[in-house]
């Protein structure tokens, strides 16, 4: 292959796999010399590239979009757009037997998704005999996310809209909570000497995030933030590896983990102006209570916007609001760890492994901001009290309240300023032992040991100061002296596991296993006192010990050549429950099975159920995850391939709940007055009511497929296929408006390609692709999910 020839190929890569390619491929061009013929090299001018077997394929062509119904529902689940785009581009170069001075024996490099994708790759490898081998990637991830239910405060629409004073509050049609980010991911590892009983290891990792997101806050109101994310991770891995004796390896690792954390977040979506002017919004969720405020505030009996007919509407400015907000808290984290672990099978009868770690992290917040403006009716501070007919302060007030004859008269939260720093750590050692003893023929005995203990203090110091006012356009009037609180909290666990197991082989279909596994677990959390504010002391102190019991009964048996069935069951308990979520008891059983009737045909399936639960008072939790599958497969000959699978999932839970709520939700019951559950309780007259009710939560699902390759011809390759995914589910609703969205909901996606070489160098590609996406049931007060859409993807592959 000429020079100028390879020159002309390697211009076409895309930039990040030639960044990925340049060490390799840089090396190889820098040995190289004046280009000549191949058939007369000369021994001092001789091409390096003259010894190697050289292969290239590029697949270039677009996508075609065809789309009807929801296109941020479309963008979170699928994200293809039209346009061109480099499908696919590789690259192989090999040595040929006996070449010498070669930079490497083998190289290849490939590359997919350039041009619009949401996802693209880049991938080198790279190898040199005994001396080393190279692997190389790059990755780039456009994360979507727009379901428009998530986070959403569900603002009726139509009759049932929310109005004050001509104002009709808007649905939010996209999710307060949405996620537009881009992840570049670099990794680099390198192992020298790889079968030398004395191997080196380098790696390095570069986790890259950022774009914007949504997020929200509740301060007093519910209000729209924008967030920015830049953050990265960062790490280096150096390891030993030797081999002293056959079948023992020891090795010695160092990972350093360096992240940086620069996300930051601001006010977003100032939709409406004070009396005075200045940019307010009153919350995205300002669905209840708008027709007026309380008539014991100094602005008197008006409705939350008190005229929609200037642009922007005008905002009452005794209401909870915002006019400003914004947040940063620049985190530094930086996570080294040492390990040591070991595998051997040097002494007869006797497979072992171990490793014991240690971590020794510090996470550092050198300067927190926080700072907000606005109104927070619910936060006060007294500025004057008389007799009920006393007048009410010259400077205006925000909230009165009249009790046995005295009024008192209140200023509303509406600065605050916060400034801080925190640092905290993460001392982490683990250790692990396995063995293996082959006792005789028919019988092993396995021992399986886990440890870890970890802690983490934390200190910090926060400075907060904060203004109250009248309304929002008062100036402010009382402004307190910082408020300083220095928490000194640290969290600790250590847990030991120890799992003992028997198999016999009784025969030579059936073997059995009979094992038993002990947990312990200590949970130690310490807070300091004066950051607290609880009604129980012990609170701020305190251990938690768990132990955990269970059985293991497995088997493995043949009863045919062809048939395999192995399958265990583990049971389970424990004396204690951290939150209510633990199991106290637990059982798990799964069974997998193959049968191979014929060489070309191949039946599986699969079991697998966990059961949860916790019988406590209060608690009742009850959860099962339960999985089943089945797979065929067949290929009778080179011209026709089959496979077709099916799958069901039943995640399902449910336990006591406790809430407030200004409806009674279905199937809830209130409180009985002076009865507490969790942070609900029923007082008398309290506003809202508390609930008690149980939580539900049910996912049934079936998936499936099927798929079939046809080659009637050399030249022709076609295929078609059915996906399908279906989910009938169920949850409790707190909000009336809710609606259970993808809980039901059917997504599938049939599909055909076909392929026809004209020649040995191209060939002619055409893939189609249906995605329909159908939620049953009501939308709800927000955009409709539902959708469909055809793509089509053309591309020519060439290779030479």
């Amino acid at each position: 292959m000429k020079h100028a020839r390879l020159e002309s190929i390697v211009s076409f890569i895309p930039r990040a796999s030639v960044v990925l390619g340049s060490l390799g491929l840089a090396a190889l061009l820098a040995t190289g010399a004046m280009a000549q013929d191949q058939k007369a090299p000369a021994k001092d001018t001789a091409k390096p590239w003259d010894s190697y077997t050289i292969h290239q394929s590029f697949d270039v062509g677009g996508h075609l979009d065809s789309l009807n119904g929801s296109r941020p529902m479309y963008d979170t689940l699928v994200n293809l757009q039209s346009g061109p785009r480099i499908l696919n581009q590789t690259l192989e170069m090999h040595a040929a037997p006996g070449s010498k001075h070669s930079v490497f024996d083998n190289l290849f490099e490939d590359s997919t998704g350039y041009g619009g994708d949401p996802n693209s790759f880049s991938t080198l490898r790279a190898s040199k005999g005994k001396a080393y081998d190279f692997v190389g990637m790059f990755r780039r991830d456009r994360q979507y996310f727009d379901y428009d239910l998530w986070g959403n405060p569900l603002v009726p629409g139509g009759a049932a809209a929310p109005i004050s004073n001509g104002y009709t509050f808007p649905q939010i049609l996209d999710s307060p909570h949405f996620f537009n980010t881009v992840r570049r991911n670099t990794d680099l590892n390198f192992t020298f000497l790889p079968v030398s009983l004395v191997s080196f290891r380098a790696g390095w990792n570069l986790n890259e995030m950022e774009g914007p997101t949504g997020s929200s806050l509740h301060q007093g109101a519910d209000a729209m933030l924008l967030q920015n994310w830049r953050n990265t991770t960062e790490t280096w891995v150096g390891a030993i590896d030797w081999k002293p004796v056959q079948r023992t390896t020891l090795t010695y690792e160092q990972h350093i983990t360096a992240y940086k954390g620069d996300t930051f977040w601001s006010l977003a979506g100032l939709n409406m102006q004070l009396p005075n002017g200045t940019p307010v919004t009153i919350g995205f969720d300002n669905d209840g209570g708008v027709g007026a405020t309380s008539a014991s505030s100094g602005c008197g009996a008006h409705p939350a916007v008190l005229d929609s007919t200037t642009n922007p509407p005008t905002a009452n400015p005794c209401v909870n609001s915002y006019t400003s907000y914004s947040r940063t808290q620049p985190t530094r984290t930086l996570f080294p760890t040492e390990e040591f672990r070991f595998q051997s099978a040097a002494i007869k009868n006797l497979e072992m492994t171990g490793r014991i770690l240690y971590t020794g992290a510090q996470m550092k917040l050198n300067d927190y901001n926080e700072s907000f403006t606005g109104m927070e009716s619910r936060v006060t501070t007294v500025i004057a009290t008389g007799p009920a007919s006393a007048p009410p302060p010259a400077g205006g007030y925000c909230t009165k309240s009249t009790k046995n004859g005295v009024t008192t008269y209140s200023d509303c939260h509406t600065q605050m300023a916060i400034t801080g720093f925190a640092r905290a750590q993460r001392i982490d050692v683990g250790a692990d032992y396995g063995a293996v003893l082959q006792v005789s023929r028919m019988f092993t005995v396995s021992e399986q040991f886990d440890f870890q203990n970890w802690r983490q203090p934390g200190i910090g110091s926060l400075s907060e100061v904060d203004g109250f006012a009248a309304s929002t356009i008062s100036p402010v009037a009382v402004t307190l002296p910082p408020v300083v609180t220095a928490p000194v909290n640290s969290l600790a666990q250590k847990m030991a596991t120890n799992t003992l197991m028997g198999e016999w082989e009784a025969s030579d279909w059936l073997q059995l296993g009979i094992g038993y596994r002990y947990r312990t677990r200590t949970l130690n959390v310490q807070r300091s006192i004066a950051t607290e504010a609880v009604s129980d002391p012990s609170l701020l102190s305190y251990s938690q010990k768990i132990d955990e019991n269970a059985v293991i009964l497995d088997a493995a048996m043949r009863p045919i050549r062809e048939w395999r069935i192995n399958g265990s069951v583990e049971t389970g308990w424990e004396d204690a429950a951290y939150v209510q979520t633990d199991p106290r008891q637990f059982q798990h059983f799964q069974i997998h099975t193959t049968y191979k009737p014929r060489p070309w045909a191949s039946i599986s399936a699969a079991y697998n159920d966990t059961e949860r639960r916790n019988n406590v008072t209060l608690v009742n939790f009850k959860a099962h995850n339960r999985a089943g599958s089945g797979t065929v497969s067949l290929a009778p000959n080179e011209l026709l391939s089959f496979e077709a699978s099916y799958g069901y999932i039943d995640v399902f839970s449910t336990g006591v709940d406790c809430f407030d709520a200004a409806v009674q939700p279905s199937g809830a019951t209130a409180l009985p007055v002076g009865v507490a559950c969790g942070n609900a309780s029923n007082a008398a007259n309290a506003a809202p009511a508390a609930w008690y009710g149980n939580s539900l939560y049910d996912a049934p699902t079936q998936y499936g497929s099927v798929a079939v390759v046809w080659t009637p011809v050399k030249q022709f390759r076609g295929g078609a296929g059915y996906r399908t995914n279906d989910v009938k589910g169920y949850t409790q609703l707190l909000n009336p408006n809710a609606v259970p969205g993808t809980l039901r909901s059917s997504y599938q996606t049939p599909f055909a390609n076909l392929a026809y070489t004209f020649t040995p160098a191209w060939t002619m590609k055409a893939d189609y692709g249906y995605y329909g996406y159908v939620e049953d049931s009501a939308v709800g007060p927000t955009a409709p999910r539902n959708f469909h859409s055809h793509l089509y993807t053309l591309g020519m592959h060439y290779q030479f």
